[in-house]
């Protein structure tokens, strides 16, 4: 997808994929992360996800990259925090206790950004991406992790055919092409989940599975 298409998207409100809640995969799969307290998680393409506060209350740092401004002011504002904008490693970034939410690109950052983060949560990241840029989207994110890094990622499987994405369908079996030579993968858990995701309901989807797995890089 083009960047415009995610920033019309935020600027028009049109935010169907957003979640009010944090993700009952996240609570029910965070133990398998083996975070401390005090350590650094990456959220890529975090929007104002309530799952980044819901992280922050775990006692964790949260690094986010997002590309709407508008997105990363909301999620500042919904939150009752004050967040202050900073230029840090060349990149703008609102900072406030515990958050750093850089406004940028993910395929332009480095490790220099995730702030020695051994921890990712992706439940928005890799589906919101069309096939041809998934590649690059393992690539780069096994390069931004050292040895031993774990990932929660949040998928889905469903009938490509019967609408387009986004969300796109990324099987379980494209997760093992895109992800196999960099991390160990183990699938946590797979539902029926068309009740709870009616957009997709309304753009013909009539299957639907969302399931989550944990990746473990080598």
């Amino acid at each position: 997808m083009e960047k415009d298409f995610w920033l019309r998207r935020w600027q028009n409100n049109e935010i169907g994929f957003h979640n009010a809640a944090p993700h009952h995969y996240l609570q029910r799969f965070f133990a398998s992360l083996q975070t401390r307290p005090g350590e650094t998680v990456f959220v890529p393409l975090c929007g104002k996800s309530p799952d980044l506060a819901w992280l922050r209350e775990q006692g964790l740092k949260v690094v986010g990259v997002e590309l709407s401004r508008t997105a990363v002011d909301a999620f500042f504002s919904e939150n009752g925090l004050v967040g202050e904008w900073r230029v840090l490693a060349g990149r703008p970034c609102c900072c406030a206790e515990g958050y750093q939410l850089f406004c940028d690109d993910f395929f332009k950052l480095s490790d220099v950004e995730l702030a020695g983060a051994r921890t990712v949560y992706d439940r928005g990241a890799l589906v919101a991406l069309p096939p041809e840029m998934r590649a690059r989207y393992a690539a780069h994110l096994a390069a931004l992790l050292p040895s031993g890094s774990r990932v929660l990622l949040v998928s889905y499987a469903y009938d490509q055919l019967e609408t387009s994405g986004p969300p796109f369908a990324v099987s379980q079996a494209e997760i093992a092409v895109l992800f196999a030579d960099d991390f160990q993968i183990k699938r946590l858990a797979a539902e029926d989940a068309l009740h709870s995701h009616q957009g997709l309901a309304a753009r013909g989807v009539t299957e639907l599975t969302e399931f989550a797995v944990l990746l473990t890089r080598r």
